[in-house]
């Protein structure tokens, strides 16, 4: 795990997986320390002592996806603040430990260490968490999994997406939510308090990002094929192949036209 100083009071942590990138943070407070995603395995974070020193930890979870909770084994959460929305606690009862299970059966030397730590706190729409000389404030945002959920650092305005955005674009699920998706990340689009964008994925920046991948969104709910990103890996390449897969099955169902009907009602 590679760690890269942002300023005195942020860092991010980043690993290689394969074909792509993932990316967490620690955000230091006089008294609390917050990591956020705790990345594929638990000795992405045993670096981290150090920064903890001895400070109260808090854990949060932008998503129940393996490459961003399987790390928490690594690091002292027994008397941690574990912090996702209601839909990531409920995952650890369904896909979570299906996925390790398969993974295990595998590559055993691999992920038979991974231990699954669910969320003990959750909140629905929004979620206040004072570190003494920062504010976190967390958001509901659907749409690349039904639980994730974006962190605004306004003393700073980095807004930490997870995966609701990528670069070079998002990646769709079944069940995604595009015009959802779509109007809630228009609200970050628009929002001058936002500076910086990390995703989980890919390249940072400004806003630009949000904008990209909102066009991506539309393209797609209008049954257009955004085009190929250049360069682009293979498993982007796959990926792209499976969002026009999965938006024109999307809206052909029930569940879109739904979604549609409240797009000027987010």
């Amino acid at each position: 795990m590679k760690l890269r100083k942002i300023n005195k009071q942020v860092w991010l942590t980043e690993v290689e997986l394969d074909g792509y990138n993932v990316r967490g943070a620690v955000i230091c407070g006089d008294k609390k320390v917050v990591v956020l995603d705790t990345l594929s395995h638990p000795r992405d974070m045993e670096t981290l002592s150090t920064l903890i020193q001895g400070r109260a930890l808090i854990i949060v979870y932008t998503h129940a996806d393996w490459d961003h909770i399987w790390g928490t084994g690594g690091l002292i959460w027994e008397d941690a603040r574990i912090i996702a929305h209601t839909a990531c606690l409920e995952r650890f009862n369904t896909d979570v430990p299906v996925t390790l299970h398969e993974k295990q059966l595998v590559e055993p030397a691999r992920w038979n260490g991974v231990q699954l730590v669910p969320p003990n706190e959750t909140f629905q729409d929004e979620f206040c968490l004072d570190l003494g000389s920062l504010t976190l404030r967390f958001y509901h945002l659907p749409g690349h999994t039904q639980d994730s959920i974006v962190v605004f650092l306004e003393q700073y305005g980095i807004l930490f997406m997870g995966d609701t955005v990528e670069t070079p674009f998002p990646c769709l699920e079944k069940q995604s939510p595009l015009f959802r998706w779509i109007t809630r990340l228009q609200r970050w689009e628009s929002d001058p308090g936002v500076k910086t964008v990390i995703p989980a994925h890919g390249d940072m920046g400004g806003r630009k990002i949000i904008q990209r991948n909102i066009a991506y969104l539309q393209d797609l709910s209008a049954g257009k094929d955004p085009g190929v990103f250049e360069p682009m890996t293979q498993f982007y390449r796959e990926t792209h192949g499976a969002n026009l897969g999965f938006a024109l099955n999307a809206s052909k169902s029930d569940a879109f036209k739904l979604d549609a009907s409240k797009k000027n009602n987010p």
